[in-house]
């Protein structure tokens, strides 16, 4: 999005602000008891991914931090404007595997949303089930867009984090006749499969393999916390017509299926090459996957300008890597909600706001 010219500057402004400047702030427990409607949250961003495909954000790369690799955690950082909002966003978040170990989730992060027109924050909130909430409604946005209207059967590869939101959001939309579930640890997919089979009120069925989870599913989502390269996802196992939706930290695909299928999508393909990790990043680095490959972002797709599915055979590989418009968009309307309700903890952090 192109930056004002002089003549279109807004006008100064004529009216100073008094007092302190106040901000709230919600904790987890707090943004949770909002009990957001998951439609609602599919929606929202939505909206933000028509904006993206309509050039109507501004949204530098992540950055990416490295530190101690005895601590096997990492940093990154995503920023963002949002035009339909007119809010800034800024989120930290770190990501520790083994946090579990710990009693601690393995994500944890913090979202601030900045008026546009001031850079005053007006708001601080825990954004670790935002970050999986919005990966789960990116996941069911684009599988509202690109999978088959007829999807029954869905594969989930992952039980921790985002396959809370993932599988709830997308059988809100497909009401799937079979879930199978694989993960890593088998009681954590007993866990999940058990929990999620008494919130839906079907059943979800924990399976000892990546290939059972895959083999003949509609749709496939791959949220699984590798460590190092392990192949999840075989080409032969993709039937004709499915989705797969890979967006691990690490590459758990053959490195030959983004080739194989009949179309690549992506969120945000500079975002893409610029960071250094994610499922596809080590095609990218390798200098096989590129521009010529790819066959869309999906807010494109939602906002008209790139076609989606075409064909009820199409197979269709939708990596995702996340960014900050889904973060300030559920942010936002979190704020919003939970002003509503009179939900949060006023802070001042600002007494006496005075020119500098």
């Amino acid at each position: 999005m192109t930056g004002q010219s002089p003549e279109e500057a807004v006008d100064e402004p004529t009216e100073r602000v008094e007092g302190p400047l106040d901000l709230i702030f919600l904790s987890k427990e707090e943004f949770e008891s909002l009990e957001l409607d998951n439609d609602r949250v599919v929606e929202e961003i939505e909206r933000g991914l028509e904006a993206h495909g309509n050039d109507n954000v501004v949204m530098p790369p992540k950055d990416h931090l490295e530190i101690e690799p005895k601590y096997e955690g990492h940093f990154n950082y995503l920023k963002s404007y949002v035009g339909p909002i007119d809010v800034a966003g800024v989120k930290v978040i770190g990501d520790y595997y083994h946090n579990y170990k710990r009693g601690l989730p393995s994500e944890l992060a913090l979202l601030t949303l900045y008026q546009s027109h001031t850079g005053v924050p007006f708001a601080i909130m825990d954004a670790t089930v935002i970050t999986w909430m919005r990966t789960g409604a990116v996941t069911a946005a684009g599988a509202k867009h690109l999978a088959r209207e007829d999807s029954s059967v869905l594969g989930h590869i992952g039980s921790r984090g985002t396959a809370w939101y993932n599988v709830p959001m997308l059988d809100s939309i497909f009401d799937f006749e079979e879930i199978r579930v694989n993960s890593k640890r088998a009681e954590s997919r007993e866990r999940f499969s058990r929990e999620m089979s008494d919130q839906l009120g079907k059943e979800v069925t924990p399976v000892d393999t990546s290939r059972e989870a895959v083999e003949g599913a509609d749709i496939i989502v791959d949220a699984s916390r590798l460590t190092e390269p392990t192949v999840l996802e075989r080409e032969e196992w993709i039937k004709p017509g499915a989705l797969i939706m890979p967006y691990g930290a690490v590459m758990s695909v053959e490195p030959e299926l983004p080739f194989e299928m009949d179309k690549l999508i992506v969120d945000d393909w500079q975002q893409a090459k610029s960071s250094q990790i994610g499922q596809l990043y080590p095609l990218i680095e390798d200098g096989r996957l590129r521009d010529e490959h790819i066959d869309g972002e999906i807010g494109e797709v939602i906002a008209g300008h790139k076609p989606g599915r075409e064909s009820e055979d199409d197979r269709i590989l939708f990596w995702h890597k996340g960014f900050s418009i889904s973060d300030v968009m559920l942010g936002n309307l979190a704020y919003q909600v939970a002003q509503e309700r009179g939900i949060g903890q006023q802070v001042t952090y600002y007494e006496n706001p005075e020119p500098r």
